[in-house]
């Protein structure tokens, strides 16, 4: 009587630990879920900045300044030197910024596959940021030197154009710093939601 008794404890303990490692295991598979649905949700606003970047800014920006470059006169090299700079610079984004960590990646791959793509997505981001950033400021500064060059061959022109490029000049000085300071807080945005997106799978995984 006295075995059939322990053996009925025996078991009723085994059930018992079995049960608390299958809540265990179903706790632990909802967390891992919630972490990996949070990390996608973070990272969708850059998607969609790069989808919008790619289909819309660009082709606005190479039409806007067609305009301008036969307003202002200025050179073919200078517009083909901003459109196929947008043109990559679009592309490369795309690269870091969607194909470097897909979503269903995210869905199936490791924590710490994820993390690394996260921390090497932030490393190229910083890259690219350091050589966009000079070319669009020489690109900007070449702008300038032009529409500076081509005020002297106003004198043929009505009020209205004379007052157009040089509201013009006057618009491009001024959006230079403005433009500058928005891809800064931009690019900052981004590299800080790459943080967070690494701040949440350490906090699940215990990891420094």
């Amino acid at each position: 009587m006295e075995n059939n008794t322990t053996n009925n404890e025996l078991e009723q303990m085994r059930q018992q630990l079995q049960m608390l490692h299958d809540k265990l295991d179903k706790q632990e598979i909802i967390s891992d879920k919630m972490v990996r649905n949070a990390v996608n949700a973070k990272m969708s606003w850059i998607k969609k900045y790069t989808y919008m970047q790619m289909y819309l800014l660009v082709p606005f920006c190479a039409a806007i300044w067609l305009a301008l470059k036969y307003m202002a006169n200025l050179s073919w090299y200078c517009y083909a030197f901003m459109v196929i700079m947008t043109i990559v610079d679009s592309a490369w984004d795309y690269r870091i910024n969607i194909a470097s960590l897909k979503a269903e990646e995210v869905e199936k791959n490791s924590f710490k596959d994820t993390m690394q793509k996260l921390i090497d997505m932030k490393q190229m981001r910083k890259k690219s940021f350091a050589v966009t950033l000079p070319l669009v400021t020489v690109w900007l500064i070449w702008v300038g030197i032009e529409m500076w060059l081509n005020l002297g061959n106003l004198s043929g022109l009505d009020d209205a154009l004379k007052g157009a490029a040089y509201g013009g000049f006057v618009g491009l000085l001024i959006g230079i710093p403005v433009g500058i300071f928005a891809a800064w807080r931009i690019y900052s945005k981004m590299q800080r939601t790459n943080d967070e997106a690494i701040a949440q799978i350490k906090e699940l995984t215990n990891e420094e």
